[in-house]
């Protein structure tokens, strides 16, 4: 991970969560910590005979999370007697401003779920606490590598793995077999293989957003395994409009513009609203995205014929490459109360709880001990062969929001949508959009 200081300060963290936060309101069932001190003074101790309060607030990602996690929570705190658990599910659209708003008032919870790019943002202001001190070597070494350095600053870890959703490249196998084409492992195996299903509106070669997907996609695998994946310099640079970005992003713009072979209207698309409700209907052929993927089709569509296939890549002699976009707990600076809130953050990822995470969500492990047990991998579930092929994937997947400037993350992120979206509308040239974003995002990093 990359260790050059970000220029988000603490101060301008705050006077930009005070600048747009809406009107702080903290859950009913969690009372606020005390305002909290930044200096070295000890925790005040709950008064005798009261235990001390923890809050927790996690993401919903899904509409049986409020209920799971306060399940995890009321076990917690039969288990044991000194700290109360509280427990607040909030929407993901909210979720950032609503921590911002919290930490800037003071009043932030004492531990939190969010993206890895929340974290590395949150990090550079100086608002989170360590945790390589708080958490257990031996609970740690339990974890996959590539999650905890996803989690790491400066070998200082600042976060635990909570959802690790490495990718592949779903394919209509049916479809397939009866054209006598086998699993495409190449760029130009895919294209060959959706001009050759595509049969539009009944059936799409493949499906395409411009969010950042398949930008990343298309970019790991014009550059392979075992190669420099990041898309930044050493120095800091922008690498999205080298010979490997232009390359990745050609072979995207041709599905769309030459071949013609995506959904109509793919600049404006969205994976989970529009190319996942495609694939799972039947007419698309081709779908890059993640590992939650097969639980989903055999809940929503248990008749559909499919299978799995690793991110193609520009050139056979290429190893193939994978990514992910992690997401963590996190500890809140502010906590007066650090201990017990790590005591929290341990049973949380015990192994029962996240085995039972897996399996409720069908999601990869973060822990390797729950991704080799024979309950997860469960050889009479259909998920099982997929379920192995992820496991494999996420011991080297890349973490996507490994950057420089944490504090321009999502401008970054924006800027690469933008060039795809004004590619595909045909407003720009690939290298043209390209070498004005690779531009735009050195100047705002002050590198132009």
């Amino acid at each position: 991970m990359h260790t050059q200081p970000s220029k988000l300060s603490r101060r301008t963290f705050l006077q930009l969560a005070a600048a747009t936060a809406a009107p702080l309101v903290l859950a009913a069932c969690a009372p606020a910590a005390p305002a909290a001190t930044t200096g070295g003074a000890a925790a005040p101790a709950a008064p005798s005979g009261e235990k001390t309060v923890i809050r927790y607030i996690g993401m919903d990602y899904d509409s049986r999370m409020q209920e799971d996690t306060q399940k995890v929570f009321d076990e917690f705190n039969a288990s044991q007697g000194e700290i109360d658990g509280h427990v607040e599910i909030i929407g993901w659209p909210d979720g950032r401003q609503t921590l911002l708003t919290q930490i800037s008032g003071g009043q932030a919870p004492d531990i939190f779920n969010g993206g890895g790019g929340w974290l590395l943002e949150f990090q550079s202001a100086n608002v989170l606490a360590p945790l390589t001190d708080l958490m257990p070597a031996d609970l740690l070494e339990k974890f996959w590598k590539s999650g905890l350095d996803a989690m790491t600053v400066k070998g200082v870890l600042f976060g635990m793995p909570y959802f690790l959703d490495p990718r592949g490249m779903y394919y209509r196998k049916d479809l397939f077999e009866q054209a006598g084409i086998e699993a495409p492992q190449t760029f130009a195996d895919v294209t060959e293989a959706a001009k050759a299903l595509n049969n539009p509106p009944a059936i799409y070669g493949t499906a395409l957003e411009a969010e950042s997907d398949n930008w990343w996609y298309a970019w790991v695998g014009a550059i392979g395994a075992g190669n420099n994946l990041s898309r930044w310099t050493e120095e800091g640079k922008s690498r999205i409009a080298e010979p490997e970005g232009i390359a990745a992003v050609q072979w995207l713009s041709d599905l769309v513009l030459k071949d013609k072979v995506v959904q109509p209207s793919p600049e404006s698309a969205n994976r989970d609203a529009d190319l996942q409700p495609l694939f799972l209907a039947g007419q698309c052929a081709i779908l890059e995205t993640g590992s939650w993927f097969p639980t989903i089709i055999h809940d929503k569509a248990p008749d559909l014929q499919f299978d799995l296939a690793p991110l193609p890549v520009i050139d056979a002699s290429l190893k193939h490459a994978n990514v992910f976009w992690p997401d963590c707990v996190m500890m809140a600076d502010q906590s007066q109360h650090k201990e017990q809130a790590a005591t929290v953050l341990q049973y949380m990822f015990n192994f029962e709880n996240r085995l039972n995470w897996a399996l409720q969500r069908g999601v990869i492990p973060e822990r390797t001990d729950v991704g080799a047990d024979p309950r997860y991998l469960d050889p009479n579930s259909p998920i099982t062969p997929f379920n192995k092929f992820f496991v494999t994937e996420v011991a080297t997947a890349h973490n996507v929001f490994e950057t420089p400037w944490p504090a321009s993350s999502n401008e970054d992120e924006t800027e690469v949508e933008n060039a795809l979206a004004r590619i595909w509308l045909g407003e720009a040239t690939v290298e043209q959009a390209l070498t004005e974003a690779a531009a735009n995002m050195d100047k705002r990093h002050g590198l132009a």
